[in-house]
Parts: structure tokens; sequence; C-alpha cells
């Protein structure tokens, strides 16, 4: 889908999407009032109909902020999983905002009919999954021809990745650079013929990667997290071509700014007071919902109900990070410390249905009241894996400068078997672009990552 494609494609879903809301609750009241709906005792008395405009606009707004939630609104996200399962999800969170808006938030005489809203429900998920159906071929997904520009490792691991991932619709063709460094990739010819080689073969995306690491990514995790010195850096020409960058004016040279530790002084402050208040508020709903977790455990396997384990946190700092046990006891014993897989044999019945639902992880926000982790961060990893990646990824230890999430950009946007380059590069990103409002975006985004159960 070209770009004009794209900005043709929303206006049309969300017009459609207001149509299908509209004709759902407008349905939902003509069958209430018209037919016996099981579960129900009478048909609902016309006094009890409110198809107002103000109706309406609150189950369009609830309908838009679930469907944008879920990346149904977007070119190539919509296709990352099937429809399915996006759609369920999102309209069954729809469902949720209106009960929580109609029951528990106005307070008014009129009562919105509960059998309506339920009726609406089913109504809207029927009519959404044709229409979406309908605008998935009339907006089918966006194909890009990509070929990577350099060799070696990095464009192999970027080219990977790619391929993994067909939602994208990005197809690599092959490699721009020097003859058989690029095990796997079709050798498209040389970078000095690189504008000739992008018309012939149609190519839409050059993607850069370097040869090796260079002598900067392995002097940053040398750098101590204290030096008083600033750090600037003369950039090459295509560096100062990349946006949000930090200059620094030094006479009439433009030199980048970067920074080591990012989220300091008020910013620290902020952040660590909206973790706390944040945590100790979604304890209380999830309180009850660990402790029937926590019975669910111990009464399906030998073993404690809470798990125990040591992470790498802020500058390096280990502490013990709390789960639910989801594993049998002595998982490890003959295999040492060893990365989950999606389907390990070691987790149980019961701790495969809490991972996939996260309820192991409620326990980490008594970790972040404690101060060893932060709600939005890079994951914490085990002292054994952050030994190997600090010798295996430059700048790993970078990841070190904050305390570690409970969720974060790597896992918002990655998937779970994400290799460590790719999962760092989603951190750095986070540290130098840290606002309040991005562990907002993160977290609303958490749900969605979640509920379609990605990276599980």
């Amino acid at each position: 889908m070209s770009a004009r494609g794209h900005s043709v494609f929303r206006p049309v879903a969300v017009a459609g999407d207001v149509a299908v809301c509209a004709l759902a609750l407008y349905l939902s009241f003509r069958l209430r009032t018209r037919v016996s709906i099981p579960g129900t005792e009478t048909l609902l008395p016309l006094e009890k109909v409110r198809f107002t405009l103000g109706n309406l606009v609150l189950f369009v707004a609830a309908q838009g902020v679930s469907l944008s939630l879920f990346g149904l609104y977007g070119a190539r996200e919509r296709f990352r999983d099937p429809r399915a399962r996006r759609l369920v999800p999102a309209v069954l969170l729809q469902l949720v905002i209106l009960s929580s808006i109609y029951f528990l938030a106005l307070a008014q005489p009129y009562a919105f009919p509960r059998s309506v809203l339920v009726l609406y429900i089913a109504l809207d998920l029927a009519l959404l999954a044709p229409w979406r159906a309908a605008l998935d071929r009339l907006f089918p997904q966006p194909q890009r021809r990509a070929a990577m520009v350099g060799a070696g490792p990095a464009a192999a691991l970027v080219a990977e990745a790619i391929r993994r991932h067909p939602w994208t619709g990005v197809q690599i063709v092959g490699a721009i650079g020097p003859s058989g460094d690029t095990p796997g990739l079709a050798h498209l010819g040389e970078i000095d013929a690189l504008a000739e080689i992008a018309s012939r073969d149609r190519i839409d995306d050059l993607i850069l990667t370097p040869e090796g690491p260079s002598w900067r990514d392995r002097l940053a995790p040398e750098l101590p997290s204290d030096l008083r010195s600033e750090i600037l850096v003369w950039p090459s020409p295509f560096e100062t071509m990349i946006g949000r960058l930090r200059f620094r004016i030094v006479g009439d040279v433009p030199l980048l700014e970067a920074k080591i530790r990012p989220i300091e002084g008020l910013g620290a402050a902020v952040k660590r007071a909206f973790d706390v208040g944040l945590a100790a508020l979604l304890l209380v709903p999830l309180g009850p919902v660990l402790a029937v977790a926590a019975l669910f455990v111990a009464g399906t396997s030998r073993g404690g109900v809470f798990y125990r384990q040591k992470r790498v946190g802020k500058d390096g700092r280990v502490f013990d990070l709390w789960k639910l046990r989801t594993m049998r006891p002595g998982a490890e014993i003959e295999t040492g410390a060893v990365l989950a897989a999606p389907d390990d044999a070691r987790v149980t019945v019961v701790g495969r249905l809490l991972r996939a639902a996260r309820v192991d992880e409620i326990p980490q926000l008594a970790n972040v009241l404690c101060g060893d982790m932060s709600l939005v961060g890079p994951r914490p990893e085990r002292p054994e894996f952050t030994e190997r990646f600090s010798e295996s990824v430059a700048g790993w230890r970078l990841r070190n400068a904050v305390r570690p999430g409970l969720t974060g950009l790597a896992q918002i946007s990655g998937d779970y078997a994400s290799e460590p380059e790719i999962k760092l590069r989603y951190d750095l990103a986070y540290l130098n672009n840290w606002s309040l409002g991005l562990d907002l975006s993160i977290l609303l985004r958490t749900l969605p990552v979640i509920l379609t159960r990605r990276g599980i």
C-alpha cells in the first residue's frame, strides 16, 4: 500500500467502523423492544430507549479507542496476528470501557440497559468481522522490496529478523556490497552501483547496516555512568540526516550530544513517584487475582507458590525478582540457567495459563514498590545472561543506567525470540527518548500484547 493508499485507508476504516457501531446500537434497541431475548423477562419498555447522540458518541469513542489500541488502524500492524486475535479482545475491551462509564462512573437517574449493552457487543463483533475482512481485501497488506546495504553478521541478523515477520510486508531481495560476505542473501551488486541497482531491482527500502562494531560501540560500555565529561560526536553527513538528534553548536561546528544517564534529576523523581503511585493502585484490583492464582499453583503442583530469582538491576546491582512459580520444582538442576522457550516442557499446565495472562508477573509490583524495578524500562536479565550478552553485544551494560521494568519498548515492539542485539536497540531508544508520556504509551500498548498473547 502506498502512502497515499494508507492515507485513504484510515478515513475509510473509521467511517465504516462508525457506521457499524451506530447500526449495532440501533439494532440492539430495536431487537430489545420487539423480540424476546433469552435471559430477559420482558421486552424493553420504550421509556428505556435512549438512542441519543450522547450515547452514540460514547459508543463510537469506546470502539475507536479499542480498535486503535489493538493496531487495527495500522497499515501493517493489523496483519501481525490473525484478525480474530485482535478483533475479539478489542470488542471485549470496549465492553469494559462502556461498563465502567455507564455502571461505575456515571451517577444518573437513567441506567443504560445492560441487556442492550450485551446485545450491542455481540452485534458489533458480528458486523465488524465481515466489514474488516472486506476492508483487508480493499486495502491489502502493503508490500515493499528491500535490499541490505553492507555485509556481514549485522546484515544477516536484520534480514533474518525481517523474514520472521511477514506481516511487515517487507521482502528482502538481496544485499548490496562485497560478494559472498552475507550468506543466505542474493548478491545484487557493489555499493558503487547503489543507485543503478535500486532502480533496476525496483527497491523501495535500502537498509544500511555496519559491517562490524565500530570503535565507538566498543567504547560505550567502558564509560562510567558518573563520568563528568560531556560526550560530543562529530557526525557523519548521513547521521545529520536522522531526525530528533541533540546537537551542541561549538563555534560553527555541529556536534552530536550523547547522554549516558538520560533519566536523572526531576525526571527520575517524577518517574519514581509515578511508579509507586500506580503500582500501589494496581495492587488493589490485582490482589484477589494473585490470591486465586496462588491457590491454583499450590493445589496443582509440589513446591512453593512464589519463586525468587536473581536479576541484574540498576547500576549492575543484583536483586531478587519475585514471580508466581510456573515451572516444576528443580527445573534447572540438570541444565543450569537456560532461557525459557515458548513451548518449554518445564512449565506446568497451570503455569502456562498464568504466563499467557502475565499473572505470574504480578508479584513484581512489590519489586517496584521496593525500588528494585520500575513499571517501564528494560527487562531485567539474570546475571549469567548479562555476563554472556555483555561480552557478545556491544553496549549491553548501558541498559543498567535505569531501573529495569515490568514492561518496556522491546516487549511491546519485538517478540519473545528477538535477538539481544535487537532488544538492546529498543532499550537504548527508550533511554534516550524517555518521557512520562512515553511510559504511559508503553503501559497502554502492553494491554494488547497480553490479550493477544504475543511474545509468550
